[in-house]
C-alpha cells in the first residue's frame, strides 16, 4: 500500500531528520509509530504525503511513486550514468563501483545532463513511467492531525462536504447525504449545522476524522491524533479508531497511547534520533524488546 524507501529529510537549518528510513505499510495493516518526541516520527508520517518532501529517497502509495525519482535508489539509473561508466573504464569492479557512487553521493543529480544522455533518458521514463501527481494521490490518503484543522467558518456539515464537492467526487445531494451518515455513525448528526467553535476536544477530533473517510480513502494517517486531548475525551477517539481498525482500514499512526497501540496495531515501528531502531508486531516490541534505546524507552512510559 505505503512504501518509503532510504527517505533522508534535511531541514533548511541543516538538521537532518530522518536518516534513511525505510518502511512498507500492507493494505489493511494497522502501524503505530512510536519513540521519543523529536525522533522523527510526525516527520516520517508527513512524508508519506509529501506534507513534507523528503530530500532523497521515494514515497511509493500502490505502486506509484509520489515523488521525483532517486537514481540512487536504481541500480540501472546508477549504471547509465558517466560516472559508473568512468569508474568501470578505469578498472573498477562494476559492483565496487555502485556502492562507492552510493556511499560518495558521487552522481551529479543537479546537472543531470553531466551524468550523459541515456542516464536522463532512464531517469525521465521511471519518472513517467511511474509517478503520480500528488494532489490525485492525496484523495486515497485522509489525514487527522493533532489539533483537528477544522474550518471554523464553516459548519460541520461544510466542513465533511467542502472537499468532495470541490473536488467534483460528489453532487452536493450525494456529499451531504454521506456527510450525515457518517455523523451518525458518530452520533454526532444533531451537530451538523453548528461551527467547530461550539463543539468539544473529543467531538472536533471524531468530525476530522469522519471529515477524512468522507473522501473514500484507501489509507488514514494519523499524527497524534489524542495529543490536544483531555484525557477523558481520548477514549472517544480512539474507540472510533479502533472501529476503523476492526473494519480493514489500512492505518499508519504516530501514537503516544501504547495500551492502545499494543491493542489495535499489527506492527509497531519504533523510531528513534531519525532511524527504524526496530520493528514487529506488539508482542516482539513490548513483551521481547531487543534494541537497548527501545527498552530504555518502554521503561519510561509504560
Amino acid at each position: 500500500m505505503i512504501s518509503v524507501k532510504n527517505i533522508i529529510k534535511t531541514f533548511e537549518d541543516g538538521v537532518t531528520v530522518l536518516k534513511g528510513v525505510d518502511c512498507h505499510i500492507e493494505k489493511g495493516e494497522v502501524v503505530a509509530i512510536i519513540g521519543p518526541s523529536g525522533s522523527g516520527k510526525s516527520t516520517l508520517l508527513r512524508c508519506m504525503n509529501l506534507l513534507s518532501v523528503p530530500t532523497f529517497g521515494e514515497v511509493w502509495l500502490k505502486d506509484k511513486l509520489l515523488n521525483p525519482v532517486d537514481p540512487y535508489l536504481h541500480t540501472e539509473v546508477i549504471e547509465a550514468s558517466n560516472t559508473y561508466k568512468k569508474l568501470v573504464a578505469g578498472g573498477m569492479d562494476g559492483a565496487d563501483a555502485i556502492v562507492k557512487i552510493k556511499k560518495e553521493d558521487l552522481l551529479n543529480e543537479k546537472f543531470s545532463a553531466a551524468e550523459g544522455k541515456e542516464y536522463k533518458a532512464i531517469l525521465k521514463k521511471l519518472y513517467k513511467d511511474n509517478h503520480i501527481d500528488i494532489n490525485v494521490a492525496r484523495q486515497k490518503m485522509g489525514m487527522v492531525f493533532q489539533h483537528f484543522n477544522l474550518f471554523n467558518n464553516l459548519t460541520v456539515l461544510d466542513n465533511l462536504t467542502l472537499a468532495p464537492v470541490e473536488l467534483k467526487l460528489k453532487s452536493k445531494e450525494e456529499a451531504e447525504k454521506n456527510a450525515m451518515a457518517l455523523l451518525k455513525r458518530i452520533g454526532l448528526e444533531d451537530k451538523a449545522n453548528v461551527y467547530p467553535s461550539t463543539l468539544s476536544g473529543g467531538q472536533k477530533q471524531r468530525i476530522a476524522i469522519v471529515r477524512a473517510l468522507a473522501m473514500d480513502p484507501d489509507v488514514m494517517l494519523f499524527d497524534e491524533p489524542t495529543s490536544a486531548l483531555d484525557p477523558e475525551m481520548v477514549g472517544e477517539v480512539l474507540d472510533l479508531m479502533k472501529q476503523l481498525a476492526a473494519e480493514g482500514m489500512t492505518m499508519v499512526i504516530v501514537t503516544h497511547e501504547m495500551g492502545f497501540a499494543r491493542e489495535v496495531a499489527d506492527k509497531i515501528v519504533f523510531i528513534d534520533e531519525g532511524i527504524i531502531k526496530e520493528q514487529g508486531t506488539p508482542d516482539e516490541i513490548f513483551n521481547h524488546p531487543k534494541d537497548p534505546r527501545l527498552q530504555d524507552f518502554l521503561s519510561k512510559v509504560l
